[in-house]
């Protein structure tokens, strides 16, 4: 398998009951050369402990037997024993090389990070196991700041009502994790009817809440700054009040925006 179809394979196998992938030596050693090392260079998969089970590979039943540890006074080797009462005796006792004990892991926050990042968000990500989105933070457009969620299952990005896959925005461009920022600039700057349904994804609300409110307060944050540029000597107050009366106040009143503004 080659890159772009491993990238595709991730992704599609996240999901609120997979929200962590544990990837064996036996799955990973069917890619092409070098997709691991691509993975691990871009942040997409972490290597961890070496796994205490593997699926044998020794003949066609496959069976996952434990693998045993031994301790020599200069190194530790692995062994399986066969548990099939009919292959036990032609098996026996099978010596394990420590590569085919390698596994490597991807999870629903790692990927939301590295998304975040590739928008050029800093924000703290935070996620539990049951959560059905992500707030990754708020972009800027010609209509004032967008909230950008991460819906888990589907995996996808929700912004300024649209949804956009994850699998048809992340690709790799010279072996570097990209994302598809026109599509991401034309969902953020569509014109969207007022009377527009919002599409109703399979998200937390609460979540949802918070990251409307993050990009109001931050449409606030950057009115506020434009008219401190503009008029220097005026007073918070006076900011605040010119700023209720635009569209991004969203019926808050003055001394609400005063105090969620920083000048």
């Amino acid at each position: 398998m080659h890159i772009e179809q491993v990238l595709i394979l991730l992704i599609n196998s996240l999901s609120l009951k997979q929200n962590k992938i544990v990837l064996p030596w036996a799955a990973v050693k069917l890619w092409q050369d070098s997709v691991l090392e691509i993975l691990l260079e871009n942040g997409l998969l972490t290597k961890i402990s070496k796994a205490k089970n593997i699926q044998c590979q020794a003949c066609e039943n496959h069976c996952n037997v434990d693998v045993i540890p031994h301790q020599y006074p200069s190194t530790t080797r692995y062994y399986a024993a066969c548990d099939d009462p009919f292959m036990h005796e032609q098996m026996g006792r099978m010596t394990v090389p420590p590569k085919q004990l390698s596994q490597w892991k991807i999870s629903i926050k790692k990927l939301a990070v590295l998304i975040a990042d590739l928008l050029g968000l800093s924000c703290d990500i935070s996620y539990k196991a049951d959560q059905k989105s992500i707030v990754l933070g708020t972009l800027k457009s010609k209509a004032g700041r967008k909230s950008v969620v991460l819906n888990v299952e589907p995996l996808s990005i929700i912004i300024n009502q649209s949804v956009l896959p994850v699998n048809e925005l992340l690709f790799f461009e010279d072996n570097k994790l990209a994302l598809d920022k026109d599509k991401i600039d034309h969902a953020l700057n569509l014109k969207q009817s007022p009377s527009a349904k919002t599409y109703q994804a399979n998200t937390d609300k609460k979540e949802q809440r918070k990251a409307n409110t993050l990009a109001m307060h931050q449409s606030w944050q950057d009115e506020a700054i434009k008219l401190k540029g503009k008029r220097p000597n005026m007073p918070k107050t006076w900011i605040s009040q010119q700023i209720a009366k635009l569209p991004i106040s969203q019926g808050k009143s003055a001394e609400t925006i005063r105090k969620n503004i920083q000048i």
